[in-house]
């Protein structure tokens, strides 16, 4: 099992600066656990007692309205990513979001929070690998933070089809993708019609089979188009 953890952990991003004689104590510390879709891993205001890394699947991070009745993705974490892995360097640390697995199974490796803290501030290697992931993860929320606000939702739902373009998706619910989306589900599904009306999309049974790359691309691009958002 440890030396399953160690592999996981030298192609992570975080830690794949670090030597296997920093990582290997970690390892042997790492335990696994498996989620279905659906599963939370953790809620917000939860005592941060593991860092997770994502082995197989992925898992959402959002953040609730105040209200409760909307929620917002702040990140998508797939394999060898780590979920809210800032939480673990903060004193007296909670989970400042929530996370849930996407898919089924997801599976993820859970790591001490303070062996993690003793090795990053152990090993100058190790923390120089930890400062540059979370400065690439700050700049990827800003630039999805910059979307949600700047663009149309035409734009947001094209970058998100083109992601998925190169075989058939299985749509999420359209509160999952509104939540993706930073909109509503009543939103979501205007939308969805619209683009299957047009022709960008082709769908059957909740899957886009079929999709007009081109012209995806171009309201990525510009927002603009037949649609609005």
């Amino acid at each position: 099992m440890s030396e399953r953890a160690l592999e996981l952990l030298s192609r992570t991003v975080m830690f794949g600066g670090a030597q296997p004689a920093v990582l290997r104590p970690l390892a042997v510390l790492g335990s696994f656990r498996s989620l279905k879709r659906g599963d939370m891993l953790f809620h917000a205001g939860d005592v941060t007692e593991s860092l997770h890394i994502v082995s197989a699947g992925s898992v959402r991070v959002y953040r609730l309205a105040r209200s409760g009745t909307r929620e917002l993705t702040l990140h998508v974490e797939g394999p060898r990513q780590v979920v809210a892995g800032v939480a673990a360097f903060q004193n007296q640390a909670r989970y400042p979001a929530y996370a849930q697995a996407l898919q089924s199974p997801t599976e993820l490796l859970l790591l001490p929070i303070e062996a993690v803290r003793q090795a990053v501030f152990h090993a100058p290697d190790l923390a120089q690998s930890v400062i540059a992931a979370f400065a690439r993860k700050q700049a990827e929320l800003l630039s999805r933070i910059d979307r949600l606000v700047f663009s149309e939702l035409s734009e947001r739902l094209a970058v998100y089809l083109l992601a998925h373009a190169d075989s058939p998706h299985a749509l999420p619910t359209n509160s999952e993708l509104a939540a993706l989306l930073g909109t509503v589900p009543e939103l979501v599904s205007r939308k969805l019609g619209e683009f299957y009306r047009l022709g960008l999309i082709n769908i059957e049974r909740r899957t886009v089979v079929a999709f007009d790359k081109a012209e995806l691309t171009r309201l990525a691009h510009t927002g603009e188009g037949h649609t609005h958002g």
